[in-house]
């Protein structure tokens, strides 16, 4: 069934894009939806079996990787289709879907700690998530800049890293935050396990930041400069 869905959204999308560059962009994106599909998959593994969730999922764990790739990769094809009505509707797809990516580095990598060290609270969290987002904002900046928004012949790599960095650090120090405020201020409630709760204070703000980090990444990062000839 995915398998038609893909060739179907594939027909449509190749007559689509006969003005635009259809074959070689879309085909790169494609590629590199199933990459963040599958880390993303790969990612969410040390999650499911920290959280102890592997019995309520009914398949492998290694197969997250692959269904990962395979759902990625449909939603760019199926964004695609609208690029020449709505490009920003399409770059806010890709965004979105590295968005995802930097989600499961963040959970991915505070996870593994969590599950070596056992350690969920305390001062050991709070570095654990430090680690865990500033991994994800440097996966966040490679790819929203060399992809998401295709910004890597600006000639202004210094200046979009300072205002990266701007943007990025404001929207960190708000997710370290509420996720030291919820995790070790609020405290788990009764009957909820810390690892839970350590999952719930680390998603705390994302949904606001959003929208804030693309329009910040689209006109204040990587904008387009125009060009006076």
């Amino acid at each position: 069934m995915i398998l038609i869905l893909y060739l179907k959204l594939r027909q449509m999308a190749s007559r689509e894009f006969s003005g635009w560059d259809g074959g070689n962009t879309l085909a790169r994106d494609m590629a590199l939806a199933l990459i963040v599909g599958f880390l993303t998959g790969a990612l969410s593994i040390p999650v499911v079996i920290n959280l102890g969730l592997g019995t309520a999922i009914r398949i492998p764990l290694l197969y997250l990787p692959v269904i990962g790739a395979t759902l990625f990769a449909i939603a760019v094809l199926a964004a695609s289709l609208v690029a020449n009505r709505a490009p920003s509707l399409f770059e806010f797809s890709k965004f979105a879907v590295v968005g995802v990516l930097n989600s499961g580095v963040d959970f991915g990598v505070l996870n593994s700690l969590m599950l070596i060290t056992g350690v969920s609270s305390g001062g050991g969290f709070l570095a654990f998530k430090s680690v865990s987002v500033t991994l994800g904002v440097i996966n966040s900046y490679l790819w929203n800049k060399y992809w998401t928004f295709d910004s890597s012949k600006s000639g202004a790599a210094r200046r979009e890293l300072v205002a990266f960095l701007v943007v990025t650090l404001v929207a960190v120090a708000l997710n370290v935050v509420g996720a030291d405020v919820i995790v070790n201020v609020v405290g788990a409630p009764r009957g909820i396990s810390t690892k839970l709760w350590a999952n719930v204070g680390a998603i705390s703000g994302a949904g606001l930041t959003l929208f804030a980090n693309f329009f910040g990444y689209k006109f204040f990062v990587f904008r387009k400069l125009s060009v006076v000839t």
